[in-house]
């Protein structure tokens, strides 16, 4: 579920997938594994403001967008190069996929999907997998029976340590995040993008456009007017929930185990709701909206990625003996 560099599992990579949510959501359950987790923070900390990426590359050639078997690859061969590394540092790292639940979904505005809602509700069982699938995660199992000296040395060796002269990414918004020069994650980086600094700041800052995506659309007229529309909808049929968010939010996220067959006759409405007061529709054209014009703010990053992408790809098959 969600940014490559944002959202990470205790092992470094990414979640393992994104639950169904509106806006910026991100109800995947919390590890309660609280001593690794700290032992594993450092990836992201604040630092001085560096040269934006949209003003330290020069302009190009429009890059071609890169394909989802593409990204996939790319993903299996850095996981790949992760391994290596940790091998060769004396630790043992099992590659994540890209994508463990396929029938995991997101649904950023509104359930827009009825077949899904009738199958999965708003995903609650889907969220218990997850959790499962976490707890039981070899990196996880790993990491957990180690000491605690090896267990902090095997930290340091997959994401490095805290470095003033690391790497650096600026968020839209100003926000300046950094992560560590060292450490098997960048070396998989350098493997592949060759440019870690570019790289970095660039993906980074990507990542990052589908929450102010979410953000611009939520607050768009037209779609607080559709919202009503939809709660309207709801509320005739005895679903009284003002927002998607309000409605997801009674079943997932929760301690206790909710009932299955109310979240199931809410989310179905909710999709039948969202189809016939125009919310899914006018949530999906304001989407490619700003999809389109937050790529065109920051362009140079796009492209920077999508052109290191592009350059990654024979060393990536490389890398998987492909």
């Amino acid at each position: 579920m969600g940014s490559a560099h944002g959202d990470e599992r205790l092992d470094g990579s990414p979640m393992m997938g994104r639950l169904p949510s509106t806006g910026d959501r991100r109800r995947a359950t919390k590890t309660a594994l609280t001593g690794i987790a700290l032992l594993l923070a450092v990836t992201g900390h604040a630092c001085a403001p560096p040269v934006p990426a949209d003003r330290a590359a020069g302009g190009a050639a429009t890059a071609r967008p890169s394909t989802a078997a593409e990204r996939t690859l790319l993903h299996d061969a850095e996981q790949e190069l992760r391994r290596r590394c940790m091998e060769a540092a004396g630790f043992r790292y099992w590659a994540t996929p890209e994508n463990p639940l396929p029938e995991a979904r997101d649904f950023p505005y509104v359930v827009d999907d009825t077949r899904w809602a009738q199958r999965y509700g708003y995903g609650s069982v889907i969220e218990a997998r997850i959790r499962r699938l976490r707890h039981q995660d070899p990196n996880q199992v790993y990491f957990r029976g180690l000491t605690e000296e090896r267990r902090r040395a095997a930290v340091t060796a997959l994401n490095g340590t805290r470095d003033r002269d690391g790497l650096r990414a600026e968020l839209p918004g100003g926000v300046v995040i950094g992560h560590s020069a060292g450490g098997c994650r960048v070396t998989a980086w350098k493997t592949l993008y060759e440019d870690v600094p570019g790289w970095y700041a660039a993906s980074t800052l990507v990542d990052n456009l589908g929450g102010l995506r979410r953000q611009r659309v939520t607050t768009e007229p037209e779609f607080t007017a559709a919202v009503g529309e939809w709660s309207a909808c709801m509320r005739e049929h005895g679903f009284p929930y003002p927002t998607p968010q309000e409605a997801r939010g009674a079943f997932l996220g929760r301690q206790d185990r909710p009932d299955r067959a109310r979240e199931i006759r809410t989310a179905v409405q909710e999709a039948r709701c969202a189809a016939g007061s125009g919310l899914a529709d006018v949530a999906r054209r304001l989407d490619r909206h700003h999809d389109r014009r937050l790529r065109q703010e920051h362009r140079t990053a796009v492209e920077r990625v999508e052109r290191l992408r592009a350059a990654a790809l024979p060393r990536a098959r490389a890398a998987l003996g492909r």
